[in-house]
């Protein structure tokens, strides 16, 4: 397994944006003004009706807008703007930092006239920033692919406050994303396993986050237990954890074609079923 650099974790973010191509959307040829309703309309899909209510901003279910009114806020990789676009429309000050090239360069366009958000590409394991500078900061999805994710909390911790909080979302290992989808039926049935002679965290990386045929996967992607939460976070005054994942993750199992999850559980059951078990951790710490 190819060690995990913040040069190869820079290159693939920059050639494989987080746009989640499939379909008839093809990035390459697409506006930048399409790419963000794009990646805005699968936020807002059935897959995320429980992180946000119909008209609210995105993520209202787990960040308080209203608290963050007049702050000083940062995004640690902002991707194509989605969540620093939020941010920056009741913060005074919205910071963004990502390792991506091609995110520089779409979210630099998409905030072109909003003067309170401010970009860079630096590594998240130094932000350039002066210790508790920030009220809040806000990371989705993002730090399990860094090459040292402990630097990177210990500067999450670093720039914040004195009671300042975070928010981040993390991988999850648990769940049937994890456990059935990539372990059983990618891992066993389809041989990924054995192709890398049961390296579990190369198999893992190899798919996750491999949104084209041709992608070979992110370079590290981990997927965190609560064990590790608690050694990764401990520092911090305060920690409250939730399970979540996309709200259909429960949805036809084993197969589409033999949905049992939906013909013996009701749409309420499979929701408890993802409170408690599934593909991601929502992590709220307070300095």
């Amino acid at each position: 397994m190819t060690k995990a650099t913040e040069n190869n974790i820079q290159a693939f973010w920059s050639d494989n944006p987080m746009i989640h191509p499939g379909g008839d959307f093809d990035w390459r040829t697409s506006t930048p003004e399409d790419i963000f309703a794009h990646v805005e309309g699968l936020i807002r899909s059935e897959k995320g009706t429980h992180f946000q209510g119909s008209d609210a901003p995105i993520l209202d279910n787990f960040i308080d807008y209203d608290a963050l009114r007049g702050k000083t806020v940062l995004e640690i990789g902002y991707g194509v703007g989605w969540l620093i676009n939020e941010l920056s429309k009741v913060a005074a000050e919205a910071q963004g930092i990502d390792l991506s090239k091609s995110h520089f360069a779409l979210s630099s366009h998409r905030f072109r006239d909003t003067e309170n958000v401010h970009l860079q590409v630096p590594s998240a394991e130094a932000i350039p920033f002066p210790d508790g500078y920030f009220d809040f900061v806000a990371s989705y999805g993002v730090i399990h692919h860094a090459a040292d994710d402990q630097k990177c909390y210990d500067e999450v911790r670093r720039v914040l406050k004195p009671g300042g909080c975070a928010f981040l979302m993390l991988y999850r290992k648990g769940g049937p994303k994890y456990w059935w989808q990539k372990m059983f039926k990618q891992g066993l049935l389809k041989g990924g396993l054995f192709r890398h002679r049961f390296n579990v965290a190369s198999f893992i990386n190899s798919v996750t986050d491999a949104y084209d045929e041709d992608s070979p996967g992110a370079p590290i992607s981990r997927h965190y237990t609560m064990r590790d939460l608690e050694r990764l976070l401990g520092r911090f005054a305060k920690i409250d954890v939730a399970v979540t994942g996309n709200r259909t993750e429960w949805d036809f199992l084993p197969a589409a074609f033999l949905p049992l999850t939906n013909w013996l559980l009701s749409r309420a059951q499979r929701d408890w079923l993802l409170r408690h078990s599934a593909a991601y951790w929502m992590v709220t710490l307070e300095k």
